[in-house]
């Protein structure tokens, strides 16, 4: 009996020990076959969105030769197709948001001003000289963007670098992984500078830029170590446990100290945020956050956002566009004075719809334009206004605003909302001189509205 419990032990332990060899194995196996599969699906939408960004530049080359309504109708509708087929590419890569910040968001205004210029065509109308000069420059943007893509393919193909071995060597920190090609590349491209035209597509007026420099940048220059405190006050002191200067900024009228901010709710993905020099004010905040299940409303979320800007010393802003996507909605917040809405003066919030954290923000129109305005009397009263509005409108509500012009002032309107069949729309009328100042048609999506 002794002699058999003596081999039983040995003969348990050899046969766990096989079967524990044969399971690493078939696991070692199943994750290579995992990485091959992951390499073929990241090398696929890149070779893509090469190819859709290709056809973009050749449609909207053919868009500035063709004089034929129904060519016109025809392009920005595979443009506006392959813009949005690219745009689903791209954030398949496993690249850092920041890296293509600037590439998504030309991709994305592409999208949706070709769709909106096909919707216009359709109609009957034709496209004017300013949508024309539009068009060329964003043809001309989509040409750099394919140039950069194929000097990227290129690369590849001499390197034999693959994806999946830029996710095996992707650093911890997500704002970290910049060594590779890949990541490499889309920086550059970043810093060639896309510079699109300033179209209205992610809320009212949220492209309009002024030069001049707003008060509340008129402040004292701050130091690095000043700036770092103003970060970490802005995130929360308590929220906050590690900070590091990742950029010295000086090469404009906004110049920043950046830094990454790692926090107690989300260690693994630090928050890149920027400081003026001048005045020490928060220029941006961007982070990168997954929402599992959304628990607050929308208007949950405005108050909160609201009571964010307040307490970080934004007074009197007022919601004014809302937009939600994977659990994160973007507010966009325009100041206030007496009663009047004061387009220029904008700050973009977003803000996590599980617990409510602020992931972003977008302070630099707002610190560029914001002051006390001198407003005088219009001219108009609201009603005389209306009367000039298309009867055919069928208006919702009205109030007053002042809004950007293209000339880069500020025009003083009554706004009305309102809606013509299915369709909504906002129409701008002078509050001085009762011209039609401007007209923007509302677009909903599975996620918000867009404005154009």
């Amino acid at each position: 009996m002794e002699r058999i419990t003596r081999w039983i032990l040995p003969a348990v332990l050899s046969i766990a020990l096989i079967f524990t060899g044969v399971w690493g194995y078939q696991q070692y196996k199943l994750n290579q076959a995992y990485g091959r599969h992951m390499d073929n699906l990241y090398q696929k939408s890149f070779y893509e969105l090469v190819g859709n960004v290709g056809s973009m530049e050749s449609g909207l080359a053919k868009l500035m030769v063709s004089g034929d309504r129904s060519q016109h109708m025809m392009l920005l509708s595979q443009i506006s197709r392959q813009a949005n087929a690219a745009q689903m590419d791209l954030g398949q890569l496993p690249i850092s948001h920041i890296a293509l910040d600037k590439t998504s968001k030309f991709i994305n205004q592409l999208a949706d001003y070709t769709y909106f210029l096909s919707k216009k065509v359709s109609s009957g109308k034709t496209i004017n000289v300013k949508e024309l000069q539009n068009l060329e420059q964003l043809h001309n943007n989509a040409a750099r963007l394919n140039e950069e893509l194929t000097k990227l393919t290129t690369e590849t193909l001499k390197s034999q670098t693959g994806w999946g071995e830029l996710m095996r060597s992707a650093k911890a920190s997500f704002y970290e992984a910049s060594d590779d090609m890949y990541t490499k590349q889309f920086v550059n491209i970043q810093n060639t500078g896309i510079d699109y035209p300033s179209l209205i597509y992610d809320g009212p007026f949220s492209e309009a830029l002024t030069e001049q420099m707003g008060t509340q940048l008129k402040g004292a220059p701050v130091t690095e170590q000043q700036a770092r405190d103003i970060a970490i006050e802005f995130i929360g002191t308590g929220r906050a446990t590690k900070i590091e200067k990742t950029s010295d900024s000086s090469n404009g009228i906004l110049d920043t100290w950046g830094f990454q901010v790692w926090t107690k709710d989300d260690p693994d993905n630090p928050l890149y945020i920027s400081v003026s020099k001048n005045g020490g004010k928060v220029v941006n905040l961007i982070g990168q956050r997954s929402v599992e299940k959304e628990t607050l409303s929308i208007e949950e979320a405005k108050e909160k956002a609201a009571k964010f800007l307040e307490d970080n010393g934004y007074k009197g802003m007022v919601a004014t566009y809302q937009q939600n996507f994977d659990g994160v909605s973007t507010i966009n917040f325009a100041y206030a004075q007496d009663d009047i809405i004061i387009y220029p003066d904008l700050i973009k919030v977003k803000i996590t719809l599980d617990d409510g954290n602020i992931c972003g923000l977008e302070a630099r129109n707002y610190l560029l334009s914001h002051r006390e305005r001198n407003i005088r009397e219009p001219a108009l009263s609201m009603e005389e206004a209306r009367k000039l509005v298309n009867p055919n409108l069928e208006i919702s509500s009205s109030g007053i605003a002042i809004i950007p012009t293209e000339g880069k002032r500020e025009r003083l309107c009554y706004e009305f909302k309102g809606k013509l069949g299915e369709k909504r729309f906002i129409i701008y009328i002078d509050a001085n001189t009762g011209e039609e100042a401007d007209i923007l048609q509302i677009i909903d999506t599975e996620n918000g509205s867009l404005t154009i």
